[in-house]
């Protein structure tokens, strides 16, 4: 879904706070620098927005609820170029949050999710920069409230080069520097990863691959924990049209702790297939065996990233757990989506198991979720949802369900200023004490946007 924004000197004051360090600065005022550098080819949306919210419970407790008025204030740009040189997308927004009831302490917030691939010599050498800069989780067994969210930014930067042998057989070499900083955390870590694939083309739309990737991480000096050397081979098998696409990966993957005991070797597996049956519907199944982590996820999930698309894991009701912890993982998910410009629904279900290595909060989880969309007329939008989520933690007797339901309307007073009233319910039950909740709210926002977008919304 798209995203927005921001102000600059805004963005710079909470970045200094994150103590996000200066290279993923630099890099993310590269690609806003290389937007402006090109405005001929470049494409800009400016939005702006502001928000009034009542929650029942701000605070998800079982007793003893506090209700609470927030309001916020929302700026920001999105960019988009798309040439023979360069094809980059940053969406940036900034956003001002006040707590009339002071249940929290007022604050600002950011949000970059950027790529940028930079063509230097076609189908020879390219230079790609991504980096996304959100909230995450503090304690994935919490509920998402304020207090349990803190700022984490995620950069990858580096060069393919390509090797033709002939029109049907090349060589990848390519190379990353990665980054994943955590504010007042000790999982901060940069990373090396290095990869080489040898490719050979079945027709134009069907390729076979021989894959060998590794990542050399080094975590904070607090941390106190051991570089971890991540190695995957695997084979892919990939098939794409204007309709269907197939993606397959079968290999091993091996993790070695430096200064400890290498873990076992295990299977490498991951499978992407969509199916379209017509122009206005498709099926989509993803599979998934592998070792991953927090920061591979987040980086797989910015908008055009050229890594691998696997949903993260650890990520649980939109937002991505603060660790930098290892995990083995194992993923299925099934889903329909029917659209035909003017009503429109998504089924989603799926299961997973997460293994961390280190972290002591390995559990099981399955789910489902439900989006509706009805476009009523030019101007008005109906819109509902409804997810469930059942996690059982191994580590330690608990087990949460949990349960949102959520519905609205935008009206477009105009080509530019849209309202947007919706309301929801969110709830718990959990078998450990005062682990339960039920939280309503309503939410109304003014929103403005320069352009053909018009997504605007919070993003924390």
């Amino acid at each position: 879904m798209p995203r927005t924004g921001g102000s600059a000197t805004s963005a710079t004051r909470i970045w200094r706070k994150a103590r996000i360090p200066g290279s993923n600065r630099v890099w993310c005022a590269a690609i806003l620098g290389c937007a402006c550098a090109t405005p001929i080819h470049a494409e800009f949306d400016y939005l702006a927005g502001l928000s009034f919210a009542h929650n029942s419970n701000i605070g998800r407790v079982e007793t003893n609820p506090q209700s609470e008025w927030t309001r916020a204030l929302m700026a920001g740009l999105l960019y988009r170029e798309n040439t023979v040189e360069v094809t980059a997308r940053v969406l940036a927004q900034v956003e001002s949050r006040h707590f009339y009831r002071h249940t929290f302490r007022d604050d600002t917030g950011a949000f970059l999710d950027g790529a940028m691939v930079w063509t230097i010599l076609p189908r020879r050498l390219a230079w790609t920069v991504e980096d996304i800069f959100r909230e995450v989780q503090v304690d994935i067994a919490a509920p998402n409230t304020p207090s349990n969210l803190t700022k984490s930014n995620s950069l990858s930067i580096g060069p393919d080069v390509i090797f033709p042998f002939s029109s049907t057989n090349s060589l990848l070499i390519g190379g990353r520097y990665g980054r994943f900083d955590i504010e007042n955390s000790t999982n901060d870590s940069r990373r090396y990863t290095g990869y080489v694939r040898g490719v050979h083309a079945l027709s134009a739309e069907t390729k076979l691959s021989v894959n060998y990737e590794a990542g050399l991480v080094h975590f904070d000096p607090a941390a106190q924990a051991p570089k971890i050397l991540r190695e995957d081979w695997f084979g892919r098998y990939e098939s794409r049209s204007t309709a269907n696409s197939t993606t397959i990966d079968l290999g091993t993957s091996r993790a070695t702790l430096y200064g400890g005991a290498s873990l076992e070797p295990s299977r490498l597996a991951r499978l992407t297939l969509s199916k379209a049956f017509s122009s206005q519907s498709f099926l989509r199944l993803s599979l998934s065996d592998q070792i991953s982590d927090t920061y591979s996820d987040l980086i797989a999930g910015v908008t055009g990233s050229t890594a691998p698309r696997d949903l993260g894991v650890a990520v649980f009701n939109g937002v991505a757990f603060a660790s930098g912890d290892v995990y083995h993982s194992k993923r299925g998910e099934l889903a329909y989506v029917r659209d035909d410009g003017r009503f429109g629904y998504t089924l989603q279900t799926y299961g997973r198991r997460v293994d961390f290595v280190n972290v002591d909060q390995d559990y099981q989880e399955k789910g489902g979720t439900f989006l509706w969309s009805w476009l009523f007329s030019g101007a008005m939008r109906f819109y509902a949802s409804a997810a469930y989520v059942k996690r059982s933690f191994e580590s330690f007797d608990r087990e949460d369900e949990d349960r949102g339901y959520g519905a609205g309307v935008t009206y477009r007073l105009n080509g530019s200023v849209a309202i947007t009233m919706e309301g929801g319910r969110a709830e718990r039950r959990s078998t450990v004490p005062l682990g339960s909740f039920v939280d309503t709210r309503v939410m109304l926002i003014l929103g403005y946007s320069s352009g053909t977008f018009n997504d605007v919304r919070s993003r924390r």
